[in-house]
């Protein structure tokens, strides 16, 4: 085959891909989120479910402190530690972990409009909220890695990795809770699932969880957003689909 006609394949393949994109269904609760208390969702938040409490006096806090990131649920999942890398699991969970907690923390230090300032350590000041997160779900992408790497490039085996490319996408899912840092009474729960963007070129799907780490960006954006969320203003959902490589 020569370079033209592996190029053109591969770009075929690669968009073929994109029309199987669709919103992730939402995560089974873990209970990390108190689920008989986060059962709808809200059309202003691009999370699957969302609460918060009613009547609260939002401006009266000023600070936040992200908690260290839960992957207990994560850990016990049977299913996720089928993959291709179990002896790496434990390191690559930890890793996420600390990625997580830096992208929230580095979400709201680059807020433009200041909402929150940013406490390192945990505290009892009646003006903070403590942010606190479960990953639940981390699924690394592998579409890419099989046509670049393992595939042999010929018809059947786009076809068999076009069809599989639905169940091979990078997926991430969490559970939130926000508290007031003085009482400990729980003011905002979140759960969210989604899945990897599409792109013509997919740099960041030849890495095993560098999607991942993209849909973590996302939402720590959309924390922010709820952060200096006005009333009735609505956060738009990401796009499914981007045109940058990375």
């Amino acid at each position: 085959m020569s370079r033209r006609s592996l190029r053109a394949w591969v770009t075929s393949a690669l968009t073929a891909t994109i029309l199987f994109g669709c919103r992730a269904a939402p995560a089974p609760s873990v209970g990390f989120a108190d689920p008989t208390v986060l059962k709808k969702s809200d059309p202003t938040v691009p999370f699957d479910r969302f609460w918060h409490k009613p009547d609260v006096n939002w401006k009266s806090y000023d600070k936040i402190y992200v908690a260290e990131i839960n992957v207990s649920y994560m850990l016990k999942m049977t299913a996720w530690q089928k993959g291709e890398r179990q002896e790496d699991i434990e390191k690559d969970v930890k890793q996420l972990s600390v990625y997580t907690r830096n992208s929230i923390i580095k979400a709201f230090r680059e807020d433009p409009n200041h909402r929150f300032q940013v406490i390192d350590n945990p505290t009892h000041d009646p003006h903070a909220l403590v942010f606190e997160m479960a990953l639940i779900e981390a699924v690394p992408s592998k579409v890419l890695l099989n046509i670049l790497g393992y595939a042999p490039f010929y018809v059947g085996t786009a076809i068999s990795v076009i069809r599989g490319a639905a169940n091979d996408k990078s997926s991430a899912a969490f559970e939130s809770r926000t508290r007031d840092a003085a009482t400990g009474e729980t003011l905002i729960l979140a759960a969210d699932r989604e899945t990897e963007q599409y792109a013509p070129v997919d740099l960041r799907g030849l890495t095993w969880y560098s999607d991942i780490d993209g849909i973590i960006d996302v939402w720590s954006k959309q924390f922010v957003q709820i952060a200096n969320q006005k009333p009735g203003e609505k956060i738009a959902s990401e796009a499914t689909f981007r045109l940058l490589p990375w």
